[in-house]
């Protein structure tokens, strides 16, 4: 009678540890998905914002911006390129550097600072004069159109169309610069 016991108290541990990894196995399972669910709520979780000095809304997740956003972002970026004086030059380009991406960076920095020094030593001040957007938010680029018009001390120059395409990158919330370059156009050539 003592040894069928021992047999039958040993079959139901067993019984109930095998019972106890599946549920394990399901705990694990059920955390995993809920896991996954969870980074899905949170990276498509949509906001809007209306901001101060722009006139139109935009909607951002925290891996996807739309049109506005990338127009608006954009503008303010060619607005530091290209609205510079003596003065403000130095300070602009500093600030539009934290947005160029690690690899960007220091060839960007090169660009500026020459650009920088030409303004400084010749006395110029630039004006962009936006005039519209061709945007393409899937690839994240925008075509910027519009007028530069520079003055070489008191003298004003004659006023230079310009289209700029600029690449961003918008990840986990921050966007970064790819690409910003001046488009040439080849028909004026």
């Amino acid at each position: 009678m003592d040894l069928k016991a021992k047999r039958l108290s040993a079959r139901y541990t067993s019984f109930i540890f095998l019972l106890l990894l599946v549920f394990f196995g399901l705990s694990l399972a059920g955390n995993l998905v809920a896991w996954l669910r969870l980074d899905t709520l949170i990276n498509s979780r949509e906001e809007t914002y209306i901001p101060m000095g722009f006139d139109t809304p935009f909607t951002l997740t925290r891996n996807r911006m739309d049109a506005n956003y990338l127009e608006q972002t954009a503008e303010s970026l060619v607005f530091l390129r290209y609205n510079v004086s003596p003065e403000s030059v130095k300070a602009n380009h500093k600030a539009l550097l934290r947005f160029f991406d690690n690899e960007e960076r220091p060839a960007m920095q090169e660009v500026l600072a020459s650009e920088a020094q030409r303004v400084i030593d010749n006395n110029v001040t630039t004006a962009f004069y936006l005039s519209g957007f061709d945007t393409y938010p899937a690839s994240g680029i925008v075509d910027i159109h519009g007028t530069v018009q520079q003055w070489i001390g008191n003298r004003k120059q004659l006023p230079e169309d310009k289209t700029i395409r600029m690449a961003l990158r918008y990840h986990r919330g921050i966007t970064t610069i790819q690409d910003f370059r001046e488009q040439v156009d080849e028909k004026k050539k």
